[in-house]
């Protein structure tokens, strides 16, 4: 009887092939994974560009509300909150809110809207 050892030819090509199949899936799953790691890193910085701007805000309406006796929101909002850096007007403003039951209404608040993007941060001030 005549054993041989190793493999055929057939044998060698077959996984071969299925090597570089398995090579192009693996490939193509991490080339978008890489292309994609880097949009979560600019929705972060847009987000934390954002809160910088609202702490800005917010810590002049602490010192306007400590400071000032006679405090108007419309007044800050002129002063402080229009124009600048990413603020919505659109969306920036006086309202007024009411439950969702409409059992009470709460008088002026001033909504301040900042949007960069897809990324938005909103903040009620009280007078």
């Amino acid at each position: 009887m005549k054993f041989s050892k190793g493999f055929t030819l057939i044998e060698v090509i077959a996984t071969v092939v299925i090597m570089a199949i398995a090579a192009a899936a693996l490939v193509s799953i991490f080339g978008e994974l890489f292309y994609g790691s880097a949009v979560p890193v600019g929705q972060v910085q847009k987000q934390y560009k954002l809160i910088q701007q609202m702490e800005t805000i917010t810590s002049r309406y602490r010192d306007q509300v400590t400071k000032n006796t006679s405090f108007s929101l419309s007044t800050f909002k002129s002063a402080y909150v229009d124009g600048q850096d990413y603020v919505d007007s659109a969306n920036t403003g006086l309202i007024t809110l009411t439950s969702s039951d409409s059992t009470y209404t709460t008088g002026n608040v001033l909504k301040v809207t900042l949007t960069d993007g897809t990324q938005t941060l909103v903040s009620i001030f009280t007078q």
